[in-house]
C-alpha cells in the first residue's frame, strides 16, 4: 500500500541535546512493496497544514512509482537543530526539512544541504524565473541553490485603533498620513498612549527579551546589524546600533511605554497599543473586541526598511534518498503547489507575492490593508541577517544583550562592546 504518514512530535518534548539513539517520533517505516520512503520534518502540527501537505504528497506518489511512502514528522522549531544533528550523527536523518533562514548559512557552510538548482531547472513547468531573486539570496551561492523559500513573512506593525482613539493620541495611521511614520515619532505617541491609559504603547511580540531578531525592525531602520555583511565581525558596537537599541531601551526603562523584562503583556487581548509580529499572527485577532489595523514598520535614518523572516524547504545531503528528495522538493515548490501553500504561508514567487494572495493566507487582513506591506517587501525588504554557527551566535547574542543591555542602568557605550566581546569569538569559530 502506498501512503503518506504524519508522526507527531509530542514525544520529542523531553529529549535533551545530549540524547543519542532512536528519537521518539522518528520511527522509519518500510513498505512491504520494497519501494523507498521519504521523510520530511516540519514545525507545524496544524491539521489544515498537514492535510494540505498530505494532498500534495498524494499527487507526487501518483507520479513517482519508485516512492512508496512519505512521512511528515511534526516537531517544534526549537527541537529542529537537535533532531537534525542527532539524525545525521546516527546515520538516519530525514531526507527533507523546513529550515529557518537564520540557520541557512550554517547548514550551507557545513555541506549539509543539496544543491537543488539543477533539479529545478530540469523540472517541466517549474518556472525558476518566477522565484523573486532578492528573496532567494540567503539560499544561493553562485549558481547553486540550497533551498526554496515556502514562507517569506514580514514583521509588520499591528495597532489597536480603539485604544488610540480612547487615548486621543495620534495613531500609526495618523503618523503615516502626516509623513511622520518613524520610530522616533512612534516612541513619542507610545509614551503619550501609556500616560493616557496606563497600558504599554508598544510590546514586541514573541520576544520576552530572548529573541533578538524581533528587534530587527528597529535595528534595520537605523542601519544597524549585529555583524557585518560578510558575517565575520561584530558590528553591535556601532553608533547605529547604539541609536537603535537606545530608542528601545528608553521606551522600556525611561518612558515605561514598553514592558520591562518579566512583565507579560498581551496585545492580542487588548492590553497594548501596538506590536510588531509576523503576518500569520493576524489569526490571533479573530474575535478581537477592539478595532485594529496593520502597517509596515516605521522608518528611521536608514530609510523605510521592511524586516522579513523566511523559511525554506531543503534536502539534506546526509539523506538516503537524494534523487527522490530533490524531486519532491521541486514538486512541493513548483508553481501549482506553491499557490496551494500560499494559502497559509507568504510566498516568494512573483506571480503569487501580491496583496490578494497574502490576504487569502492571513484570513483576516484585506488586500487593501496588505498592499503597503507587499510594496515594502518588494521595495525595501531585508531578509533576516544570517551568520555561521547561527544557533551559537544567536545564543551568545541573546545572552549578552540580556546581561549588558536589557537592564535599567545600562550604558550602551560600555555595554555594546561587551556584546561584541561575547559574539566575536563565536562568529570566527
Amino acid at each position: 500500500m502506498r501512503r503518506r504518514t504524519f508522526l507527531t512530535g509530542a514525544g520529542l518534548a523531553g529529549v535533551t541535546a545530549g540524547s543519542t539513539g532512536c528519537l521518539p517520533g522518528f520511527s522509519r517505516t518500510r513498505p512491504d512493496s520494497g519501494g523507498i520512503t521519504l521523510r520530511m520534518t516540519m514545525w507545524s502540527s496544524s491539521p489544515d497544514h498537514l492535510t494540505l501537505f498530505e494532498e500534495i504528497a498524494d499527487d507526487f506518489l501518483a507520479e513517482h512509482e519508485e516512492v512508496s511512502g512519505i512521512e511528515f514528522e511534526s516537531l517544534s522549531l526549537d527541537q529542529l537543530d537537535m533532531v537534525l544533528t542527532t539524525g545525521m550523527t546516527a546515520g538516519d536523518p530525514p531526507d527533507l526539512t523546513w529550515l529557518p533562514v537564520e540557520s541557512s548559512l550554517e547548514y550551507i557552510d557545513a555541506g549539509a544541504l543539496l544543491d537543488v538548482a539543477p533539479t529545478l531547472a530540469a523540472t517541466p513547468g517549474y518556472d525558476v524565473d518566477d522565484l523573486v531573486p532578492e528573496l532567494q539570496e540567503r539560499w544561493r551561492v553562485g549558481e547553486a541553490q540550497y533551498g526554496v523559500p515556502f514562507s517569506t513573512g514580514p514583521l509588520i506593525m499591528y495597532f489597536n485603533k480603539t485604544l488610540y482613539a480612547e487615548a486621543d493620541v495620534a495613531s500609526p495611521a495618523d503618523l503615516l498620513a502626516d509623513d511622520d511614520w518613524t520610530w522616533e515619532a512612534f516612541r513619542e505617541t507610545s509614551r503619550q498612549l501609556t500616560a493616557a491609559t496606563g497600558l504599554p504603547g508598544y510590546v514586541v511580540n514573541d520576544f520576552d527579551f530572548q529573541n533578538w531578531t524581533r528587534l530587527l525592525p528597529i535595528m534595520e531602520a537605523y542601519g544597524a546589524s549585529p555583524w557585518d555583511e560578510g558575517s565575520a565581525r561584530c558590528t553591535a558596537d556601532a553608533p547605529e546600533m547604539a541609536d537603535a537599541l537606545g530608542l528601545f531601551h528608553s521606551m522600556v526603562f525611561e518612558d515605561g511605554s514598553s514592558p520591562v523584562p518579566g512583565r507579560q503583556v498581551d496585545f492580542w487581548g487588548g492590553q497594548a497599543g501596538s506590536t510588531t509580529a509576523f503576518l500569520g499572527a493576524s489569526t490571533l485577532l479573530d474575535g478581537a473586541d477592539f478595532e485594529w489595523d496593520v502597517l509596515p514598520t516605521p522608518g528611521g535614518p536608514a530609510g523605510d526598511i521592511q524586516s522579513v523572516g523566511q523559511s525554506s524547504i531543503v534536502a539534506l545531503s546526509a539523506g538516503r534518498q537524494q534523487e527522490a528528495a530533490l524531486a519532491f522538493l521541486a514538486h512541493l515548490t513548483g508553481r501549482e503547489n506553491a499557490a496551494k501553500i500560499s494559502r497559509f504561508f507568504p510566498p516568494s514567487r512573483s506571480s503569487l507575492l501580491n496583496a490578494e494572495v497574502l490576504a487569502q493566507s492571513s484570513g483576516l487582513l484585506s488586500a487593501d490593508q496588505l498592499e503597503p506591506v507587499v510594496e515594502a517587501i518588494l521595495g525595501s525588504g531585508h531578509i533576516f541577517p544570517v551568520a555561521p554557527n547561527g544557533a551559537r551566535v544567536a545564543n551568545a547574542l541573546d545572552s549578552s544583550l540580556d546581561e549588558f543591555v536589557y537592564t535599567p542602568d545600562a550604558d550602551l557605550d560600555v555595554a555594546l562592546p561587551r556584546v561584541c566581546s561575547a559574539i566575536d569569538p563565536v562568529l570566527s569559530a
